[in-house]
């Protein structure tokens, strides 16, 4: 198992961003720029993070970033993270992590209105932070992107409206790498494993949107932007003049869905 610095890097941005509202990246979102900053969450940043109380909406990959988030509280002095699984107030008198399964992946339209729905109950009355993670599979080629953002938007627009307490945390959907040879021989016939180049170019456009509209509000826990860059330019690829970027080759067990990342 190699997944634990992985997860740990992801969970140390996420750390950061809740505890000093600063954006993952330097310059502007598109294209990404050389490096990705502060990646490691201190002790400031992790005492602040346990001290919020956070509702984080996700599938399986989710559950690798709060394993991340367990890593990098272990071994240090002061609180660690409490961390709940459930839908509703978790009645907490201090800091928690609550987080939760939104829909079911593929239906990313499923998981805005899940978020909506658990944030109209008591979830919303109890936090003072939101976070909804959509998956890599939500977003491939076969995807409306500019509804799909319309739609994410809009939730968002009104989410902050009818929560005014809340902080929403914006996100941008991961990446896989490209298809191997293999892979696009299994896509000829059928067996698309949807880590193609169409697909990765989607979640590109969507990402764009997302960068463009949230990028400039410190608010934007760019997930893409980490999984592209580890210790030297953002992985990228070209396809037909355009550029869209994939998740770095030492950040994945392998080069299909079955990555560090999970399916979710």
């Amino acid at each position: 198992m190699r997944r634990k610095p992985v997860v740990v890097l992801i969970a140390g941005v996420l750390a950061v961003v809740v505890a000093s509202g600063a954006w993952v990246l330097q310059g502007r979102p598109d294209p990404l720029p050389s490096s990705v900053v502060n990646t490691a969450a201190g002790d400031d940043e992790l005492a602040d993070f346990s001290g919020r109380r956070i509702f984080f909406g996700h599938q399986s990959v989710g559950a690798n970033i709060i394993d991340g988030l367990k890593a990098a509280y272990s071994g240090r002095e002061g609180s660690g993270l409490d961390v709940v699984e459930t839908r509703t107030d978790p009645g907490r008198s201090g800091g928690y992590l609550a987080h939760a399964a939104m829909g079911v992946n593929g239906d990313p339209l499923g998981k805005l209105a899940d978020f909506e729905k658990v944030l109209a109950g008591s979830m919303g009355g109890a936090v003072d932070l939101a976070v909804l993670k959509l998956c890599y599979i939500d977003v491939t080629a076969d995807t409306d992107v500019d509804a799909l953002f319309t739609a994410y938007s809009q939730t968002m627009t009104r989410l902050e409206a009818a929560h005014p307490g809340v902080t929403f945390i914006y996100t941008t959907v991961p990446l896989t790498t490209d298809r191997t040879w293999k892979q696009t021989v299994k896509s000829w016939i059928g067996r698309d494993e949807q880590t193609g180049p169409d697909d990765n170019a989607a979640r590109q456009r969507y990402n764009r949107l997302v960068r463009e509209r949230y990028g400039d509000s410190d608010r934007l826990f760019d997930i893409a932007a980490v999984q592209a860059t580890m210790d030297s330019s953002p992985t990228s690829r070209t396809r037909d003049g355009s550029t869209y970027y994939v998740l770095h080759d030492r950040l994945a067990a392998d080069p299909g869905p079955s990555t560090r990342w999970g399916h979710g």
